[in-house]
């Protein structure tokens, strides 16, 4: 399993979104490569209140398809015949609806960390904060 780690103070005012890239590549075997979860496994947020630990785990992903890049490349494996293989650039927006609410209610500059474990090699993670 891959992780992603976020450390931040926390501010009730601010929102809380992650976003990355994932290059799918379709397979026989696969039915959706762009599902969410066959992507990620779930979304972890530790944090402490007068010096007690807790942990808030987040796994019904919902999420926002921000763009998508579609390449092509054609792999010749005779000179008869020739495999035509298109892989798709993803970048994927999760929305942390629930978190964010949590994080609310929290008191201003919290020690926070917010975790995503991916099942899968991705691109790119980072944490947007938006007011």
């Amino acid at each position: 399993m891959h992780a992603c780690k976020s450390i931040s103070l926390i501010n009730s005012s601010n929102s809380y979104n992650i976003t990355f890239d994932y290059l799918s590549k379709p397979r026989d075997d696969t039915p959706s490569e762009n599902d969410i979860n066959s992507i990620v496994n779930c979304i972890r947020l530790n944090y402490k209140i007068d010096n007690i630990p807790y942990i808030v785990e987040y796994d019904n992903i919902e999420y926002e398809i921000i763009k998508s890049t579609t390449t092509s490349t054609s792999t010749s494996t005779s000179i008869a015949t020739s495999t035509l293989i298109t892989s798709t650039l993803i970048t994927y927006k999760l929305l942390l609806k629930k978190f964010n609410y949590k994080l609310k209610m929290l008191p201003p500059n919290t020690d926070c960390e917010i975790t995503v474990f991916f099942k899968k090699e991705i691109d790119n993670p980072s944490l947007i904060i938006s007011k």
